[in-house]
């Protein structure tokens, strides 16, 4: 008597899938935050950028943001690929915070500008990301002496605005300038740490302002004062 194997194969086939199914049901699953698009450095993380999938926990990434709350209204320290699980270590809530050293939000229609100053000039370099200064423009001429012309008015200084908001203090060499750093070493060894110096002071300006600001710094010397005024103008 033949005896036919199909049915068999089938029903041992059958029950392997039934037992691997029981299997992945049965293992624990987490919840992790996925990239769906490419998201660029500064960019602003918004609810059609990311999921939220169910993966084994070993098989989420330690740093994986397991909710949407934790990843939009972010913005990218660095690319985030689609298809890529989103590392908390690589958002920041101020744009530009990681990225180029910001302690403030540059505003929309607003450009970042970087004033050349001493610390004599800004404040005795008492300023911090967020502070508000008014920007005063004075004329090389008038520390040289030179007039325009014989008998000619010495130029003006120029109010550039007030108000204008801080976004970062930069040495001399253009790094960042924070409140660890300004103060010098000091102990047994024979060389003394030298005290980084403020450079400059990068505030955020309107952007139709960019042309007047770079025209005052060929010819001129910025001095920054503390403001209580709101938006820069």
């Amino acid at each position: 008597m033949r005896v036919r194997r199909a049915p068999y194969v089938a029903v041992f086939l059958l029950a392997g899938l039934v037992a691997g199914a029981v299997y992945l049901l049965g293992q624990p699953r987490v919840d992790i935050v996925r990239a769906t698009v490419d998201v660029p450095v500064l960019t602003q993380i918004t609810p059609d950028m990311v999921e939220t999938i169910r993966v084994s926990p070993a098989d989420a990434p330690a740093d994986a943001a397991r909710s949407p709350d934790e990843v939009v209204g972010s913005y990218a320290a660095v690319p985030i690929l689609a298809g890529q699980a989103v590392d908390r270590r690589a958002l920041e809530k101020t744009p530009g915070e990681r990225a180029l050293g910001f302690g403030a939000p540059l505003a929309a229609g607003q450009v970042a500008f970087a004033l050349p100053v001493d610390p004599s000039q800004a404040v005795g370099a008492a300023l911090a990301p967020g502070a508000r200064v008014d920007v005063v423009a004075v004329p090389a001429s008038l520390k040289t002496g030179l007039a325009a012309a014989p008998g000619a008015s010495p130029p003006a200084a120029v109010v550039m605005g007030q108000g204008f908001l801080v976004l970062a203090l930069r040495t001399a060499d253009g790094q960042p300038l924070t409140s660890g750093s300004a103060g010098s070493g000091s102990g047994s060894g024979s060389s003394s740490l030298v005290a980084p110096k403020l450079g400059s002071v990068v505030i955020a300006i309107p952007a139709a302002s960019e042309a007047d600001f770079a025209t005052q710094a060929l010819a001129s010397t910025f001095y920054l004062a503390l403001s209580t005024t709101g938006a820069g103008g």
